[in-house]
């Protein structure tokens, strides 16, 4: 099947990113060393929280660093922490406690990131709420380094856009980008895109996405919080941080529907409310209808609510049959389907882990993993689909990221910035319980 980039102009992608392999860059930077001897990779984590270092009865007990630790010592070799940084200093010491590492390398603020980067660091995890992500991500690759850049990479378009020029930035660099969506190196997906491109369901005609379940944690503001405070402590809950529950977590089954699919949508026609939740700005549930061009339509639903139906999953139909990503193969003809259980042959069962494992394998290899444009575009989905949920009007792929007459450009963006919350002032707060309102007045 013949790949495309719908809305991207020039910036296409080829089926080996699609297929989630590696991209291989010439001459990349990494040490070379003998056969057999073990290699020290020395990291950096930027935000200590629940993706970086998983909390559990208020200790730090997984999350990314955890990941490629485990990754490390399947390849034979070794991780060493080297410093943390997080917005509450706290979480950070946490985790250098941990991890061995002397507590001077724990750092607070919303500066913390440029002090985890002056070290001599090769990797950084980028595990901050994802509004930081664009500018950490600069900023680490201006550095000249190695980037886990966690889900999703921006919350507006004007983050994205940002994102996709430091992706560029990396590749010119020979620098290594692995991003946050696990499916692409989890076997029970790769074991399924072989068959699914070579026409096992016939031509995909249509999708449904879920990503439908209870609500999310919730943190009241304390007494001591600054408004930068409240929002880093609390950050789920704001668009402005989070990008909302599409863009937040429904973005692993929308990322599934753009592989499997093979092109981005290029318009989305959305909607949705707020009724429950306690903090924030952010919808309970969105509906959106992604049209993926050739008559091909992916209805996406989320929901965080109480006592409703839960539901999560990418669910593709074909002309010959469905599949259940991750799930089950359904033939209109009751044929047996076989998997392809060679492309997952020696791989790690734990997609957490086998991400960290594709990504220093190529880092080792100089056959670099640069997942940074498919991550941008997934994200740009996701971003485009809340849009047209917000604003009540149907949102086009380029109005994000090519139409500067837009407003949807430069009109739909935080009025805040990730920089702003290094500056001397106070962060303004975004209403609370006042969530968009699609329409114009008539």
């Amino acid at each position: 099947m013949k790949e495309e980039l719908a809305g991207r102009g020039s910036m296409l992608l080829t089926r080996r990113s699609f297929a989630g392999a590696a991209v291989a860059t010439a001459a990349a930077p990494y040490i070379a060393r003998a056969e057999g001897a073990k290699r020290v990779f020395k990291v950096g984590l930027v935000g200590c929280g629940g993706r970086g270092c998983n909390w559990f009865n208020g200790k730090c007990s997984g999350g990314a660093i955890r990941d490629i630790t485990e990754a490390a010592r399947r390849l034979g070799h070794d991780v060493q922490l080297v410093a943390a940084a997080d917005f509450f200093r706290d979480k950070a010491l946490d985790v250098c406690r941990k991890y061995g590492v002397d507590e001077k390398m724990a750092f607070g603020g919303a500066d913390g990131y440029l002090k985890v980067i002056a070290t001599d660091c090769e990797i950084v995890l980028l595990c901050a709420p994802p509004m930081f992500r664009p500018l950490h991500a600069a900023a680490c690759i201006a550095a000249g380094k190695h980037i886990f850049a966690e889900k999703p990479i921006a919350t507006d378009p004007r983050g994205i856009r940002e994102f996709l020029k430091t992706t560029a930035e990396a590749k010119a660099r020979n620098l290594s980008i692995l991003s946050g969506t696990l499916h692409r190196h989890s076997n029970r997906f790769l074991k399924q895109i072989g068959p699914v491109r070579n026409g096992v369901i016939g031509q995909i005609v249509a999708g449904r996405v879920y990503r439908c379940h209870g609500p999310i944690w919730n943190r009241p503001r304390r007494p001591t919080d600054t408004n930068a405070a409240y929002l880093c402590n609390n950050w789920y809950h704001f668009w402005e941080m989070s990008g909302d529950q599409i863009t937040e977590q429904a973005i692993h089954e929308v990322d599934l529907a753009n592989w499997f699919i093979g092109r981005y949508p290029t318009s989305a026609f959305g909607m949705g409310g707020r009724w429950r939740r306690p903090a924030g700005n952010i919808y309970d549930s969105i509906a959106i209808d992604f049209d993926y061009g050739k008559g091909v339509h992916v209805a996406t639903y989320g929901r965080q609510m109480p006592g409703c139906a839960n539901m999560v999953g990418t669910r593709l139909t074909g002309t010959e049959g469905e599949v259940s990503l991750g799930g089950r193969f359904s033939r209109y003809d009751n044929k047996k389907v076989e998997e392809d259980m060679a492309a997952i042959a020696g791989r790690h069962d734990n997609g957490l882990i086998m991400e960290h494992s594709d990504f220093l394998e190529g880092i080792m290899s100089g056959k670099l993993l640069n997942e940074g444009e498919q991550v941008a575009m997934s994200t740009a989905t996701t971003v485009m689909g809340t849009l047209a949920a917000y604003s009540g009007r149907q949102v086009k792929m380029s109005d994000l990221l090519e139409n500067e007459k837009s407003e949807f450009f430069n009109g739909f963006n935080s009025e805040f910035t990730a920089k702003d919350f290094e500056g001397p002032s106070d962060i303004p707060l975004p209403q609370e319980g006042k969530p968009p309102v699609p329409g114009k007045d008539a």
